[in-house]
């Protein structure tokens, strides 16, 4: 059963361990920006809106930076300690976060937000290098299938209580500083419930050059088509979802003319729906033929966007169009599936590159290219934002943009299977060697 591991030591305490760096960070990250939208300080007299970008930028800025510093740290050091020291800095931060929430010191705040970058940064390749070392290779897909589906719950958890609490105004401040520290104190007595990781590359000397480090893993991983697949595939993956996710609410009032109760619901429900199928692809598609979910969830990312784009809203768009209208519409449920659809396909696609990257990559190395990935991810990401901005900038319609996104979407899976053929041939995939 695929709820047995969650009650075994060699994955349950790394799963809580997670779900809770996760949470505690959109939790935060969300009071602070529900602070700044609703009336609170500002920096240097720069505007809401301003601010507010400047911490997603803030967030992301230390995966460009040091993820490949991370994956060395990784290879080289103790994995379950390693994570212990991670989140003993998560509660050192947290504290700081809870002082400045309570005070409204927004520089101390925004410090801080850059520093849980920092921690997840440091995070994300230690746990998806620590679980291959933990559970046998058949177990593989569906370790990645729970860590995905924590992830993307907790993601979805967090913000919401972050909008509940800071709901309640001043005096939702000291709840979230009282609920962020509890949750990163959770989160550290988990982690020490992790059994030992020893490092594969103890000798390892840390490269005084993180993006020479890093196009030397990608060199390395261009020997190996497959593995090159799946890194570039994963950080599509991340630059797909950026897409939809910024444009969601701009394309909710614009189009679908939603009050912001709808965005909050198709936003759940992609969150939802990415982790139902991730976890699906881990506990269904074993074997040989897992690797069959990439492309079948790519396909259905294509379809999923493409046909978004062809939903017209109503030709008089009232101020705030009722949720319950909405949902007893035709257009409300053609919008809600395609949600649906689109992040069932993703997570059914995410999976399986997850084990391949861990499954192709040897195991010394295994720390710095999954690095590497999400230095990759971090890229793809900002590139996201800069391509979606040019083509809104140049007269591009938001269906126009979902259109684009999912022809673009075709092309790269197109690309992904004639690199690598396994993706629909079926292989098993054993880890390599040293």
């Amino acid at each position: 059963m695929p709820l047995r591991l969650l009650f075994q030591r060699r994955f349950g305490p790394l799963f809580v361990t997670q779900f809770c760096g996760a949470f505690n960070d959109n939790l935060f990250k969300n009071a602070v920006v529900l602070m700044v939208a609703f009336g609170g300080p500002t920096v240097a007299g720069f505007g809401p809106g301003l601010v507010i970008n400047g911490i997603a930028a803030l967030f992301i800025l230390p995966f460009l930076l040091f993820s490949v510093t991370a994956g060395e740290c990784a290879d080289k050091w103790d994995k379950a300690r390693l994570t212990r020291a991670i989140k003993l800095l998560e509660v050192a931060l947290m504290t700081a976060g809870a002082a400045a929430l309570v005070t409204q010191h927004l520089g101390a705040m925004l410090l801080v937000i850059f520093l849980l970058g920092c921690h997840s940064t440091f995070f994300g390749p230690v746990k998806f290098a620590l679980l291959p070392q933990h559970l046998p290779p058949h177990q593989w897909s569906l370790g990645n299938g729970w860590i995905e589906m924590g992830t993307f719950m907790a993601i979805l958890l967090g913000t919401n209580l972050g909008g509940i609490l800071m709901g309640w105004g001043p005096a939702g401040r000291p709840w979230v500083a009282g609920a962020v520290l509890v949750v990163a104190l959770a989160g550290y007595a988990a982690s020490r419930a992790i059994p030992a990781a020893p490092p594969p590359s103890p000798e390892l000397r840390f490269s005084a050059n993180p993006l020479r480090e890093a196009w030397r893993q990608l060199r390395m991983a261009a020997r190996d088509r497959t593995l090159l697949v799946a890194m570039l595939g994963n950080s599509w993956f991340w630059c797909y979802g950026a897409t939809f996710l910024t444009q969601l609410p701009v394309y909710t009032r614009e189009v679908l003319g939603g009050a912001e109760t709808l965005v909050t619901l198709l936003w759940t429900g992609l969150t939802l729906s990415v982790g139902t199928g991730s976890l699906l692809a881990g506990a269904a598609l074993r074997g040989r033929w897992q690797w069959s979910a990439v492309p079948l969830g790519g396909l259905g990312m294509t379809l999923g966007a493409c046909d978004l784009a062809g939903v017209q809203g109503p030709a008089v768009l009232p101020a705030h169009l009722p949720l319950p209208v909405f949902l007893h519409s035709a257009l409300g449920v053609h919008v809600l599936l395609d949600t649906l659809g689109i992040g069932f396909s993703a997570g059914l696609y995410i999976v399986p590159l997850y084990s391949l990257i861990q499954g192709r990559t040897p195991v010394a190395l295994r720390a710095r290219v999954l690095g590497t990935t999400n230095l990759l991810n971090a890229l793809f990401m900002v590139l996201s934002a800069l391509g979606a901005g040019t083509l809104l900038g140049l007269g591009c319609t938001l269906p126009q943009l979902f259109l684009a996104t999912g022809v673009l979407n075709a092309l790269v899976l197109g690309g992904m299977v004639l690199g690598s053929p396994l993706l629909l041939r079926g292989e098993r995939v054993h880890p390599p060697g040293p």
